[in-house]
């Protein structure tokens, strides 16, 4: 899929490859610091580089780049929705460096996203933080459906305690 698309800004869009792990892994940094949230990101370089490769990745990137430089991006995987019977793409994170923002680079990138859905009969799931009105008004302003959700995870230690009781 190394699709490419150049606008009228020369910011060009195309399919993260395992060598775009480093700059890939740079910018999920910067928005993880962004959110404050820097302590969660846990993966390497490597581990990116080996998400991104193979004949399946486990993880896709669309990258927003200009001059050689990766300024933006939105990372998704494609899974199954036992609700719709089908392959949805999961939206993981969309981002776009700050010096860049208002350029409508984010608004590309969720349209590719919503391009390749349609052509694979898929839809588009994501996650918003509660507190982030900017985004919300972002997703909305594109047409997407918010719905509230609570969102639950397990972290190792909770695991160990449940899986451990008698």
């Amino acid at each position: 899929m190394a699709q490419t698309s150049i606008d009228r800004t020369g910011i060009t869009l195309r399919d993260a490859v395992p060598d775009d792990a480093a700059a890939l892994s740079g910018l999920i940094r910067e928005l993880a610091a962004h959110d404050g949230a820097s302590a969660d990101v846990a993966f390497s370089v490597e581990q990116a580089r080996a998400a991104l490769g193979g004949a399946q990745p486990r993880l896709r990137a669309i990258l927003a780049v200009d001059g050689g430089r990766v300024v933006g991006f939105v990372t998704y995987t494609i899974d199954y929705a036992i609700w719709i019977g089908s392959d949805v793409i999961r939206i993981d994170d969309l981002f776009v460096s700050a010096e860049l923002r208002g350029q409508r680079i984010g608004q590309r990138l969720m349209r590719e996203i919503a391009r390749r859905a349609l052509a694979g009969g898929m839809q588009v799931r994501w996650e918003v933080m509660p507190g982030n009105e900017a985004a919300q008004g972002f997703y909305r302003r594109l047409g997407a459906d918010l719905r509230h959700k609570i969102v639950a995870r397990w972290d190792a230690p909770a695991m160990t305690a449940l899986a451990t009781r008698n």
